[in-house]
């Protein structure tokens, strides 16, 4: 699929030229002591809270984030290789309650959690895991660290766990560490966990974020520098200024990477949208947040990094038309951007808020079949078949041609949940809705679950990390 893109090349380079600027001129506030003594060593100049970043200093260390890189899992059939060309999915990110059909939204608890890792652990197309969902029931103390902890319980993906403080993400990263050897092992070496340091647009960074960027770059650990700048409240309203802000802000952080640690990987992960001007909040499922995919992908090949998109996203809060038509909006235009890592690639809905069991069912079927379309057409003389056809001939059929079993299961996508026969076979099924097929798949995966190897070794090593 040819990657699909919403501005011109001079219009990336505008957007860049903006954002130095804005660097230089405007400056970053950074209160992170480290930080700012050691960017200060690298050039920087500090004026009070604020970090000016000189043109020569941004350019010089974003030519050393590489291109590509691996991260690792316990499973080395589960590797993901990171490059400006390849789509990874991971699961959602975040949400405080959690959906289903029997019992409604919720706040989120650690057994959600625990079946939502046992979901995404099954579904192939789900390479890495985040969190599924807050564990409000467990005490924020261990929290972070129990994410390490029931992630590697139940699946052997690799994962990307909320960390608040340098202590949380020194931990986090010795406890992914474990199965290969511990820290030296990975040190600089095996890339085995993710974190995403988040900006506070506009333009600032708070200490728990740079902390947590500046040890994953120590030990040479991949993370994704975030922005979520909104269009008209946090960032300017139109769709370019709220780019050159929010590339400022993710520049800025690449530079500290780079600077703790050179060739440290990272990931340019833009999540911007704009704000419902009437309510002051941020908007997923408008035509402006897809735009900012689009010219977000755009922005990372232009510095030869890879790059997060967000996928399947919406503002709707129930199982209505919204909710499926702003899902692939979003989902689709990750794809054709090119982007590298989608974020929420299921189960997100009410903006960010909720994650829903059923949606997790029907936005793993988006996934297969954007991934049928981005695989495209193939024309060769086996899938052109002459030969079939002229033997076939007019008014024949091919359906029981030997051709059409050789090709039809990987030429024809095969529906995950969705109902592909005619009326009368839908009506004497029970006339179920797209829901509650959704319902009835994720307890059949939940039933069917297998839990990977988990050696009474490794737990006894990892609750370790668990007492407070």
């Amino acid at each position: 699929m040819k990657r699909y893109q919403s501005a011109e090349q001079n219009d990336i380079a505008m957007i860049h030229e903006t954002s130095l600027k804005i660097l230089e001129e405007v400056g970053i506030i950074m209160t992170y002591e480290p930080a700012c003594q050691l960017l200060a060593r690298h050039g920087a100049k500090i004026d009070g809270q604020k970090v000016f970043f000189p043109r020569a200093l941004v350019e010089e260390k974003i030519r050393l984030a590489p291109s590509s890189f691996t991260l690792y899992s316990r499973d080395p059939g589960k590797n993901v290789l990171f490059n400006t060309e390849d789509t990874h999915y991971c699961g959602p990110g975040g949400s405080c309650f959690v959906e289903d059909l029997d019992q409604g939204r919720r706040p989120s608890k650690k057994e959600d959690f625990i079946n939502l890792i046992r979901l995404y652990q099954s579904m192939d197309l789900i390479e890495m895991h985040h969190v599924p969902c807050e564990m409000n029931d467990v005490d924020p103390a261990v929290r972070n660290r129990m994410v390490v902890y029931e992630t590697m319980k139940y699946s052997d993906k690799p994962l990307m766990p909320f960390m608040f403080t340098e202590e949380e993400a020194r931990d986090c990263i010795a406890m992914a560490a474990l199965p290969f050897g511990g820290l030296d092992a990975v040190k600089n070496k095996k890339p085995v966990l993710l974190a995403d340091p988040c900006t506070v647009t506009p333009l600032c960074y708070d200490d728990k974020a740079l902390a947590t960027l500046m040890v994953f770059a120590e030990y040479g650990q991949i993370q994704l520098i975030n922005s979520l700048a909104m269009a008209g409240a946090t960032a300017p309203v139109t769709l370019a200024g709220s780019a050159a802000v929010q590339n400022a802000e993710i520049l800025a952080g690449i530079v500290l990477a780079q600077c703790v640690n050179p060739g440290t990987p990272v990931i340019y992960s833009a999540s911007s949208s704009n704000a419902n001007m009437r309510t002051c909040s941020l908007t997923v499922g408008s035509p402006e947040c897809t735009l900012m995919s689009l010219l977000n992908a755009q922005m990372a090949k232009s510095y030869g990094l890879p790059c997060r998109i967000s996928g399947s996203i919406t503002d709707s809060k129930c199982f209505d038309p919204q909710l499926g038509y702003e899902s692939m909006m979003n989902l689709m235009s990750a794809e054709m951007a090119g982007g590298n890592f989608i974020l929420h690639g299921g189960g997100i809905m009410a903006t960010y808020d909720t994650v829903s069991f059923e949606k997790s069912m029907i936005d793993y079927e988006l996934m297969g079949m954007v991934r049928r379309i981005h695989r495209g057409i193939e024309v060769s003389e086996e899938t052109l078949a002459f030969n079939v056809i002229k033997e076939v001939g007019p008014r024949g059929g091919f359906l029981t041609e030997e051709h059409t079993f050789e090709h039809f299961r990987e030429e024809h996508y095969q529906p995950f949940i969705s109902d592909f026969r005619n009326v009368a076979q839908w009506e004497s099924d029970g006339r179920k809705t797209v829901a509650e097929r959704a319902n009835a798949k994720w307890k059949e995966m939940l039933e069917s679950y297998v839990q990977p190897d988990f050696p009474k070794e490794l737990d006894n090593d990892l609750k370790k990390y668990l007492s407070v």
